[in-house]
């Protein structure tokens, strides 16, 4: 390559990066510091929520399973207590009593003995709380102990937790008496099914000296024992005093949370006593739980750091190593980007860099070689392109002259045809004389053969208008049922001369779509006429619509003798027929369907065509229903330029 610039161009303060902007000496180091880090910090967060995860569930596990023992122990003795105070319940000497006292009778010394007896037998050695029998009305009519208790009392025949068999023993919600918790024990007196009475105990929650240090040995967690209403009405704590109502309980499905004042968020497990209307709760601080998995985050923090400073002082030589030579490459970059190709990269060593550098070299060399042979490409392409722009202004002009010719001929012709057509009225008049049959004949085929000539000479017109873009839409909703009823009439008469079937099924009331009314009838005119031309006599021609929410679409059948299927894709261009044949020499020169395809592009439609030969011919106009949202033209604008043939 010619010889490099001069070394002083690219001189700059060692450590500075170019242009003002972060080189890459120092955006590598930061970058790979940064990535180290980010990693780490996404490691740690990733360990502390796992940590977290894991304690947490540690913790649920312990408290569901202490809980549900505590719940089942308490359970238990709740149902041996039942089944004691019921045995005394159907104490023959407890009924005596209650049968006597319900009659107004007086009880005799020795039953009531005999049924405080018994009611004796309730107590345990350590029991302070009395057994009382009641009658029907809760009043006490024998008690044992020092005397009834106190404090609250329970309506057996009112209270909630009452409703069950008669025959149960009933267990009641927790309620303060005075510092300390209680709850009632009922058994039913029955008499032959008929209640004389209860046995009734009143009962404080306490536990076993020493079992909650026994149950936070087995937990091994620091936790709270609740026991509470299966309402939430009440909370008692171990060994058994008031406690304050949590501020919030959530239950998830990781289990229940529950937050209270000056605690916070608490773990909680939750266990029913069954025969009870009371709910055991272990509690244990999240705070707590956490503690340890924090630890152990803030230990791999300080190791982190100590990874980061190590991967830092890594980087940040590998990357100056790294970035130094990259930089020179970066510079002769940039003299490529600026035009100059002739500035040498010199690589070293046989390394990715130095392979790097050397590939550059050899790229730059093909850049400006390519860039010349582009350069001379482009000068030929823009040659080449003023030349198709001169011979595209060149066709443009020929096709407006074709239209103009065309226009000016059609015209020309007119005149002079319809001065055919009057004379052969006058002769046939017999305005210059006597008309011989043979005449006449003669004249009427002049006649037909001027109308034939009017009609081509229309399409020409049609056609050199639309090829100019001068046919303009009035664009209206046209009735299709009367539009179609004015096309029976006006080809009725046709159809009976060649001897064909005509039938029009009707569109329906209200279906109207957006088209001009005159192009419309002239479009379906033209249809109908070839459907006439092509059907031999015998068959039948058939009008139909078929209707949705956007398009109306006409069909026009006919049981013809088809078109082939080599030809169907040319049958809309002007100036070609479907089938022409030497027998046929009035079909016109192919222009009708080609105008009927375009009035039916500018209504915002189009035409199409199925057909098979030897079954005839089916042809569909496509138009937008009236009310229907559609791309068509504005009604007064011409036809734009991609409705022209």
């Amino acid at each position: 390559m010619p010889q490099a610039a001069p070394a002083t161009e690219r001189r700059e303060p060692k450590g500075i990066p170019l242009g003002g902007a972060v080189s890459l000496e120092w955006k590598l180091p930061l970058l790979m510091t940064a990535l180290l880090a980010a990693g780490l910090a996404a490691m740690l967060a990733f360990t502390y929520v796992t940590l977290r995860s894991r304690a947490e569930t540690i913790v649920r596990n312990r408290l569901s399973s202490a809980v549900a023992q505590v719940a089942g122990g308490a359970a238990a003795s709740m149902a041996q207590r039942a089944q004691a105070m019921h045995a005394v319940a159907a104490d023959s000497a407890v009924a005596r009593v209650l049968r006597a006292h319900g009659a107004g009778e007086s009880v005799r010394d020795a039953e009531l003995r005999t049924a405080r007896a018994a009611l004796q037998g309730l107590l345990l050695e350590r029991d302070t709380d009395p057994v009382e029998l009641w009658d029907a009305d809760r009043r006490v009519v024998a008690f044992t102990g020092a005397g009834p208790a106190v404090g609250p009392r329970i309506a057996p025949a009112d209270a909630a937790w009452a409703a069950g068999p008669a025959d149960s023993v009933r267990i009641g919600p927790l309620h303060a008496a005075g510092e300390r918790v209680r709850f009632w024990l009922l058994a039913p007196v029955l008499d032959g099914g008929r209640r004389l009475g209860f046995v009734a105990r009143p009962l404080h929650v306490g536990s076993p000296p020493g079992a909650l240090q026994m149950l936070r040995d087995f937990v091994g967690e620091e936790f709270t024992l609740y026991t509470r209403n299966a309402d939430g009405s009440f909370w008692a704590s171990a060994p058994g005093r008031a406690a304050a109502r949590p501020a919030r309980r959530d239950s998830t499905a990781r289990g229940v949370t529950y937050v209270r004042p000056g605690v916070g968020r608490l773990i909680a497990a939750e266990a029913p006593v069954a025969g009870t209307p009371w709910v055991m709760v272990l509690e244990s601080p999240e705070s707590w739980i956490v503690q340890r998995p924090r630890t152990t985050i803030r230990q791999m923090a300080l190791v982190s750091l100590v990874i980061v400073a190590l991967g830092t002082a890594l980087a940040w030589t590998a990357g100056r190593r790294l970035a130094r030579p990259l930089s020179a490459l970066t510079a002769a970059a940039e003299g490529v980007a600026r035009g100059r190709y002739d500035t040498p990269v010199a690589g070293r060593g046989r390394d990715e860099v130095g392979r790097l550098a050397a590939s550059f070299d050899a790229m730059a060399r093909q850049v400006d070689a390519a860039r010349r042979e582009l350069e001379g490409r482009v000068a030929d392409a823009q040659r080449a392109r003023a030349e198709a722009e001169h011979a595209r202004a060149e066709a443009e002009l020929a096709s407006r002259a074709k239209s103009d010719f065309l226009a000016v001929m059609s015209h020309e012709l007119r005149t002079p045809l319809n001065a055919i057509g009057g004379y052969t009225q006058l002769l046939e008049m017999g305005l210059h004389g006597p008309v011989t049959e043979a005449q006449k004949q003669a004249l009427e085929r002049i006649q037909a053969s001027q109308a034939h000539l009017l009609a081509l000479i229309d399409d020409l017109l049609s056609f050199a208008r639309i090829d100019a873009g001068q046919v303009q839409y009035a664009l209206a909703d046209v009735p299709l049922d009367e539009t179609l009823a004015e096309l029976e009439a006006l080809i009725a008469p046709q159809v009976a001369a060649v001897g064909l079937r005509f039938q029009l099924v009707p569109c329906g009331p209200g279906v109207a779509a957006r088209a001009d009314r005159d192009k419309l009838r002239q479009l379906l005119l033209n249809l109908l006429a070839n459907a006439l031309k092509y059907t031999p006599a015998g068959g039948s021609v058939r009008v139909e619509c078929e209707v949705d929410e956007r398009q109306v679409r006409v069909h026009v059948r006919d049981t013809g003798t088809g078109i082939r299927a080599e030809r169907l894709p040319y049958i809309f261009e002007p100036f070609v027929q479907g089938e022409r044949a030497l027998n046929r020499p009035d079909e016109g020169v192919g222009l009708g369907l080609a105008i009927s395809r375009e009035l039916a592009r500018g209504m915002g439609g189009e035409l199409t065509v199925e057909s098979r030969v030897g079954h005839g011919s089916t042809f569909t106009v496509t138009l937008p229903r009236a009310g229907a949202e559609s791309a068509v033209p504005d009604a007064q604008e011409p036809a734009s330029a991609a409705s022209r043939i």
